[in-house]
């Protein structure tokens, strides 16, 4: 078989890489390991900018028509003191909100607009097994299938797989991974009665929790625990990590007695980044967490690899057009110099971040609340949180509908 894209991966940046090609009249396909869609996700907050791509695409009415929760502050407190705060009605922008959203039905919708055009194809339950190479140049890809091989040769290959690629791999693209000092605890509870919508941060001494609206009416809250803590932190029992999360948010011990009864009830997330330092080889380019893994502070990955997507878009439209054969690693320069300047931005803010709620000692927690209090009255404060909060989309000025 014969395309001329093949995108390794059906998460958010490949099922819209491959509804963003299909429009184009490209021929196209999704190969998606996973058999289905149903499967637990842990990035299910799409920031406005993303919201407002979504919308472009003719997609948004889908997601309206399931439900969602929309997100429209971000908030951190020490405990019960304000440190910061902000609102996306502040931003000028027509997106107004993000929305939580369970990323099954994401896909689904972007998935079931890209079947709308006949030269979009999708092939679940398809694993990649190894690259076709023609020299150096990737000329297609082989997987499996039901036990069966198969081959799609291509002009182009999208790596789209996470932040466990395996093109990654077979590429042999060199990476700078980097682990953080801590792991991070997950959870999901019923929201208590008059919460108020929103991110929300919560930091109090050395600890502190995330707590993330989560469709329909849950909140998802994240902990961190020391970095290969886990064994120690389980041995000191599931009451004892009840008590540590509602030393900070007391109004989360009534759900959690109720809901969270072991640990089999708690997710545990490695933290790391990883980064590639070129993304593109002859005939094969990586996005989103295969090229760039992001810490999950501020739940950035899922919006940045969408992202990526929309922006790589014309650089495979004019590479197909230009260029006879596989795609030359040079033309997506341009591209990749553009991309990792916003992923850079994101990454730094979340590094400090990080630093922020990392602090240990008393001095460190003061210059915490100090630096926090300085941003939330910084007048630069909506225009850094609007580059993160929007992106590619951020200087848009009308409705993003088509």
């Amino acid at each position: 078989m014969n395309r001329e894209v093949v995108i390794v991966g059906g998460g958010p940046a490949g099922m819209l890489m491959g509804l963003l090609l299909a429009k184009e009249k490209i021929q196209v396909t999704v190969l998606e390991k996973n058999t289905t869609f149903n499967r637990d996700f842990r990035g299910e907050t799409i920031a406005p900018g993303s919201v407002f791509l979504l919308k472009k695409l003719g997609v948004f009415k889908a997601l309206e028509e399931h439900g969602f929760i929309k997100v429209q502050k971000i908030k951190m407190y020490d405990r019960e003191e304000k440190l910061f705060s902000v609102n996306f009605d502040d931003f000028n922008h027509p997106q107004k909100f993000g929305i939580d959203i369970p990323q099954p039905v994401v896909l689904e919708a972007l998935k079931q607009k890209a079947s709308s055009y006949p030269n979009f194809e999708y092939i679940h339950g398809a694993t990649c097994t190894d690259l076709i190479k023609d020299g150096e140049k990737v000329v297609g890809i082989r997987y499996s299938k039901e036990k069966e091989e198969h081959q799609i040769k291509c002009r182009l290959v999208i790596g789209a797989e996470g932040r466990f690629s395996r093109l990654r791999t077979l590429g042999h693209f060199a990476v700078e991974k980097k682990e953080f000092s801590r792991d991070l605890i997950w959870f999901k509870v019923p929201k208590p009665e008059g919460w108020e919508e929103g991110n929300l941060i919560k930091v109090y001494k050395h600890d502190h929790v995330i707590i993330l609206p989560t469709y329909p009416n849950d909140l998802r809250v994240g902990t961190y625990i020391y970095l290969g803590g886990n064994r120690e932190t389980k041995a000191k029992g599931i009451a004892a990590f009840i008590d540590k999360v509602c030393m900070i948010e007391p109004r989360l011990r009534e759900p959690m007695e109720k809901h969270i009864k072991s640990w089999d009830d708690t997710t545990l997330l490695k933290i790391f980044t990883a980064h590639v330092d070129q993304w593109a080889k002859d005939g094969l380019i990586l996005i989103g967490d295969a090229a760039h893994t992001l810490s999950p502070i501020l739940g950035q990955g899922v919006n940045i690899a969408m992202q990526d997507a929309f922006e790589l878009l014309p650089y495979v439209n004019s590479g197909l057009k230009t260029y006879e054969g596989p795609l030359p690693a040079h033309h997506f320069d341009d591209y990749i110099s553009k991309r990792k300047k916003q992923v850079s931005f994101v990454a730094g803010f979340q590094e400090r971040q990080e630093q922020n709620l990392a602090a240990s000692t008393p001095f460190q927690c003061m210059l915490r609340k100090v630096k926090m209090k300085l941003l939330d009255k910084a007048p630069f404060k909506i225009k850094v949180m609007k580059k993160l909060q929007y992106g590619v989309v951020a200087n848009e000025t009308t409705e993003g509908l088509t």
